[in-house]
Parts: C-alpha cells; structure tokens; sequence
C-alpha cells in the first residue's frame, strides 16, 4: 500500500510540474515489478452559474464603505454607509476644569486669550485608506445619532436596514459635502509616515457640551466608567450615509469622535497658560462597526448565461457545481485535478472597478464557518488563487484533495443515515457546488498569509463559463 501511495504522489507531483506535457506513458514507466497500474490522464467539465451574495458572509473587517456608484455599462447601482460605535477609554481623565463648563471661575487673562474661539465643540473624523473613484465628485454626507444600541453578540450582515437603529425620518444632526481630494492637508502632513486622508464633519456643540458637563457631574461620572457606560448614557454611535454624489466610495478605516475644550496648564517655568485638548472616541475594533450595504440593478449579471460574474463588495458570486463522479469513482483514484478559469473582457470606462486580486475557492456550505473563524485556506475545502494579469486568468492548480473530501463526505452520510447518492443529493443540494468569493490576506512577518477575510473594495471580473463549461483537467489512477 506504500508503493501504491508513492507512485500516485508521484504522478500528482508531474502533473503539477507541466499539466500540459504528455503523460500517456506515465502508467509504463513507473509501473514497478509486480504491479499494473493504470493510469489516465484526461479531462472533464464542471458548470457555472452567477449567484446573489449569501447572507452567511458576516464581514469580519474594520473598514467601512461610504459612498455611491452606478456601473455605466449594465446600470447597476451600489450604495454604502455605516453604523460605528464608540470607544471609551476606561475612567477616562480629563482637566481638572473646562472653561464654559461648570461654575469654575477662570482668571481674565485666560478669557482674554480664548476670545472669539470657541470654548468646545464637537467634530467627527472620518480616516479613509483610499477610495475609488472620481477624486473630484463632490459628496454630500450625513451623520444620524444612534437610538439604540448595536449589540457585539448579534451576527449583523451587510444588508442590515439601518433605520432599526436610528431616525432617518429626521434631520440629520450634521452634514457636509467633500470630494476625495482633500486639498486642505498641506504636502508636509501627506508626506508624514502613516498619514491616512480624512473627512471632517462638525457636530452640534450641545454634543460635547453634553459630554464635558456629564464628566464633571458626580452623579454621571461613571457614564466614563467603560465603553458600554459610554454609549448608554451618553452616545450609543452614528449612522453615516452618503446622500447625493455618484462615482466616489470611500474605505473608512477608522472614525473618531473629538470632543475639543480648553483648559489651564502649565508650561515648564510652572506658569499658568491656555491650553486645548482633544478627548477622543474612537470607532475600533473593540466596538461594533456595521456596513450597510445595498444593490440594485443586479438582474442582468444573474441572468447572464453567456458568463458569470463577481461583484464585490456583497454583489454577486461565481458557483461552480463540480463533476464529482467524473473525477472520483470507487475505481479510480484522483491524483490531481488543475481548475483553471479564465475572465472576459468588459467594455473599459474611465473609472471602473478593479478585478479582484485574490479569489477563494469554498464549498458553498463552509462559507459562513470559514468567515466566522477568520481560517486560512486549508487546501482541501478551500483553496486560494491570485490573478495573473498576464493570462489573465485564476489557476487552482490542485483541488483533488476537495474532490475526495466531498466524495467520502457522501460516503460517510449514506453509511450513517442509509439511502443511496439521491437521498444524499436531496438532503445535501449543495454537496458539490463551490463559491468564488474575493478575499484579502493577512500575512505575517514572513509575508505568508495567516488568514483570510472578505475583500469589500470595489470589485468587478466577468468569467468565461455559464453555457461554456469550464475544463478541469486531471489525472487518475488505478491498481
């Protein structure tokens, strides 16, 4: 039986090595004394089909998507925002006194220097990586308060309806009209080392007079105890929409609420002298940020038989239903199976989304499991591939490992619960179909990749496939 092994290990590997070569003297030559072994090298056909996004993909991601777009050629029309929590830090300090907080007397020569400034105010910083788009396409954003609270132990999706959790019947409480541009950083901020570009939004001033005046109550002191005292009693988060503007998304990566106030310090001769100082609220990875998510338009992608097509962020996907019996039987053993898919070309336009660099090749009913876990591809129920700009093609070069895995899978169900491969297929309708999702890789000091999570930028390859199956081209043996 370890012969046996050796010598399908083998093939596999030369299958790998030029799956284009001639192996039909593979069975001949490595055929020991004793032994005949058949080996055939051939190919078969899977099918394809494009699919709305599952709501099973729980985006475990802190960026954030704001902003619009219609796609020129089919009409399809995406739009994005987001609901973010946040942060406080615990029993968090300020300055001893607030100047137009309380009843603390301050001096005139301090009143004199405020002069026309105001005393506090309140502003939303929106930090954003990049964006795609028209850089000049003017914005119009709004922020709503929250009304109720996001709750960290609820699975939200990107389709979740935002009016749940605030009145978008209401005026918003702030809003401003930006382009990507940002022309007012100087070139010395751009160049400093992690600089990232921002959207700032002013806030009612009742916002931070709200916040500082409950900081210097003894009875709401405790409101700074923790994040959750915080957004209780005091700012359950925002709601951020883009309201008019087409051509521009923005990826937030981190917002942050800034409650400004001046105060008296101190310099270093230990003389009295105006001081500001910013508190701040930070919308991270410790509280919950929630895209909001919506398409339109979608129909002819999902009634295009010609191809299939990926979407992204949450548009459509890519299934492709496996011949299984073609490729495994209990005769023949699968040595290794090359999926390659090819992508079509799409009318250009000046700004269009980019083709995914990574796609993900799962079982359709592992796709919530994998993004829950935040796992790595484990190259026998998922499997990565990067696009290659030069073929301009995926290549998963071996996914025989998944087709014996969903092959002993049905196996081991009829043996448990009887029946035969209908009863199976009925119970299992999605026993062989996989699903191309476009993923982004978190690496390590070494660059390889230690996880993987959902690719939410904007997106967009048309496949070669639908009523053209797709060639998968394999290698099988038997003894």
């Amino acid at each position: 039986m370890n012969l046996k092994t050796t010598v399908c290990g083998l093939i596999a590997v030369l299958f790998l090595i030029s799956c284009d070569a001639d192996t039909s003297g593979l069975g001949g030559s490595l055929t020991p004394q004793g032994d005949v072994m058949t080996v055939v090298n051939d190919s078969c056909f899977a099918t394809s089909r494009t699919i709305k996004a599952a709501d099973s993909l729980i985006i475990m991601s802190t960026q954030c998507n704001l902003g619009r777009f219609t796609e020129p050629v089919s009409g399809s029309k995406f739009e994005a925002g987001f609901l973010t929590q946040l942060n406080c830090m615990e029993n968090l300090h300020l300055a001893d006194s607030v100047y137009g907080i309380g009843d603390h007397v301050f001096p005139q020569w301090f009143i004199n220097k405020v002069g026309e400034q105001k005393p506090y105010y309140a502003q939303l910083q929106l930090y954003y990586s990049s964006y795609f788009g028209d850089p000049s396409n003017p914005v119009r954003i709004e922020v709503f308060p929250l009304n109720r609270m996001l709750d960290p132990e609820t699975a939200y999706y990107p389709d979740v309806d935002p009016s749940l959790f605030c009145d978008l019947q209401a005026k918003p409480i702030a809003s401003v009209t930006v382009s990507s541009l940002n022309m007012q950083d100087s070139d010395s901020l751009r160049n400093l080392t992690g600089y990232y570009p921002s959207i700032t939004i002013p806030l009612p001033d009742s916002l931070a007079k709200t916040i500082l005046e409950s900081y210097f109550d003894p009875a709401r002191k405790h409101y700074f105890a923790d994040s959750r005292s915080f957004m209780e009693n005091l700012c359950k988060g925002f709601y951020i929409r883009c309201s008019q503007g087409d051509g521009t998304v923005f990826y937030i990566i981190r917002s942050i609420l800034g409650v400004n106030f001046k105060y008296i310090g101190f310099d270093d001769d230990d003389e009295p002298i105006l001081e500001s100082r910013i508190a701040e609220f930070q919308g991270n990875s410790e509280v919950v940020q929630l895209n909001s998510i919506k398409w339109s338009g979608l129909e002819s992608q999902l009634s295009d038989n010609s191809c299939t097509w990926i979407r992204s962020p949450f548009g459509v996907l890519t299934e492709i239903t496996l011949p299984i019996d073609q490729m495994r039987s209990d005769e023949y053993v699968l040595n290794a199976a090359q999926l390659r898919l090819s992508t079509a070309v799409t009318p250009s336009s000046q700004y269009k989304p980019s083709v995914p660099s990574t796609l993900l090749l799962i079982r359709k009913d592992k796709m919530q499991e994998f993004f829950s876990k935040n796992n790595t591809a484990d190259k026998t129920e998922s499997f990565v591939a990067n696009y290659s700009s030069k073929y301009g093609t995926y290549t998963y070069e071996n996914i025989a490992a998944m087709v014996e895995k969903i092959y002993s899978d049905r196996a081991d169900w009829i043996a448990q619960n009887g029946g035969d491969n209908a009863a199976y297929e009925q119970a299992c309708p999605d026993w062989n179909k996989v699903v191309l999702i476009p993923v982004t890789a978190s690496v390590n000091s070494m660059n390889a990749a230690i996880s993987y999570s959902l690719d939410i930028r904007m997106h967009q390859v048309k496949l070669i496939g639908g009523d053209t199956p797709i060639k998968i081209k394999t290698i099988r043996s038997k003894f």
